[in-house]
């Protein structure tokens, strides 16, 4: 039972994360210059949508006893992750740089 509300309640963080983010994507793609401050929040965001996800994934391999590829949906979930993580990595190696 605890399992089944942590996952709803990691599952909604992070759809309501990536709506905000697509949405300030959006809003920095037509004010190209003005608003820098945006585009590091929605990286930032990026970044907790992907630790909430990541909670989801180990969340659903505790509760189901294998790894949370058995079905289209836990796949799904895989793919965004695996998605996430390729964007993250760039992001934190740029951030290391400079």
């Amino acid at each position: 039972m605890i399992f089944s509300t942590l996952e709803h309640i990691l599952t909604h963080i992070s759809l309501s994360i990536v709506s905000i983010v697509i949405t300030i994507r959006l809003i920095t793609l037509f004010c190209v210059d003005e608003i820098v401050q945006l585009y590091d929040s929605s990286e930032r965001g990026l970044i907790v949508s992907f630790s909430c996800i990541t909670g989801l994934l180990v969340t659903r391999w505790i509760y189901s006893g294998h790894f949370p590829l058995s079905d289209l949906y836990e796949s799904l979930i895989f793919l965004s992750w695996c998605f996430s993580l390729i964007h993250i990595v760039p992001y934190l190696k740029k951030k290391k740089i400079y």
